[in-house]
């Protein structure tokens, strides 16, 4: 009698921040999907809408799942790390909380990894979900490749084809839980002290792409399974808000951390002309303030005191990983 095949399983985290009708419904959708082997982790960033009522509540708890209740806003990176800590799945799901997985999700992800056993990220095909009209039939991400400035984007041409592509869309990726703790930040090297898959001193934006570039330099495959699908709100943690309303810090922080992802990851003459291009950028970034938001004229200036601050931590993570990828082609 031939083996049965290995059932993997998964677990999905959840980073909630203020943000309890979307929880609830993403919850809702997670609890529809009966695949037998599925771990759940609510984090709550220090949440004061309602969520850490709901969290302590009986309904929450009927659900099952665990939750680490944090005591503030400590950030995307750090807060999604606090879950996939204590992740014990096979596979591993940092899920961004307006998002709804189709009730079939990982059952279709269980056959996709059978199918292709040398896929170590999967990406889902991404509709858009309406806040008036609810799960609607547009396309809002397929898969992500970087951009010249390290920020990524979106083709959506042939959404229905399968294929081997830099890196899934960052609101629901599914990595190998063996995988990504290789391409962990080891404790001697981390801002907290603790092992970190999402670089923490990033708060939030490109610690996504950070990730991608390690994954992929030590070959890593990311497969882009239009089969797996789901409804993102699309900014519903963020309203539409766009790069030049958000704070002053933030602004900063968005140069500052392309500067790290580049320093850290890249090599050679790719290091240098992407260098020079994001150390300029802040400049481009001001100008554009004066007119639009002149009160935060400045912002972009605070990116380079950040970066110089950083250095140091920087360039021990850049060796690191360098001699890391190095001992993995070789291998």
């Amino acid at each position: 009698m031939a083996d049965s095949p290995v059932v993997p399983s998964f677990s999905v985290v959840v980073l909630n921040w203020n943000t309890l009708e979307f929880l609830k419904r993403s919850l809702a959708a997670l609890k529809a999907q009966g695949y037998p082997a599925l771990e759940v982790i609510v984090v709550d960033n220090g949440s004061n809408d309602g969520s850490a009522g709901y969290l302590n509540g009986e309904e929450f708890k009927s659900l099952g799942y665990k939750r680490v209740m944090l005591s503030h806003n400590t950030g995307f990176a750090a807060g999604m790390n606090e879950g996939l800590r204590i992740a014990s799945g096979d596979w591993v799901m940092p899920l961004n909380v307006d998002v709804f997985l189709a009730p079939d999700f990982f059952e279709k992800a269980a056959e996709t990894i059978a199918r292709q056993p040398f896929a170590t990220m999967l990406g889902p095909l991404i509709y858009r979900y309406d806040k008036e009209r609810g799960e609607t039939g547009e396309v809002l991400c397929t898969y992500v490749v970087p951009t010249r400035f390290l920020s990524l984007a979106t083709p959506l041409t042939e959404p229905f084809a399968e294929k081997f592509v830099f890196a899934p869309g960052g609101c629901a990726p599914l990595f190998k839980a063996g995988e990504l703790k290789k391409a962990a930040i080891p404790p001697e090297l981390s801002s907290s002290g603790k092992e970190e898959y999402y670089d923490e001193r990033y708060f939030a934006y490109g610690e996504d792409i950070d990730l991608y570039l390690r994954l992929n330099a030590m070959g890593g495959k990311a497969l882009y399974a239009p089969m797996l699908k789901c409804h993102h709100v699309h900014s519903g943690s963020q309203s539409g808000v766009r790069w030049y309303e958000k704070s002053a810090g933030t602004i900063t922080r968005l140069g500052a951390n392309a500067l790290d992802t580049c320093l850290k990851n890249l090599g050679g003459f790719r290091c240098f002309k992407t260098f020079v291009l994001l150390f300029l950028a802040p400049l481009g970034r001001s100008l554009f303030l004066l007119f639009k938001a002149p009160s935060k004229f400045f912002a972009p200036f605070f990116t380079y005191a950040l970066f110089l601050k950083r250095l140091s931590l920087t360039r021990k993570m850049r060796v690191y990983f360098s001699d890391l990828y190095t001992q993995t082609k070789q291998s």
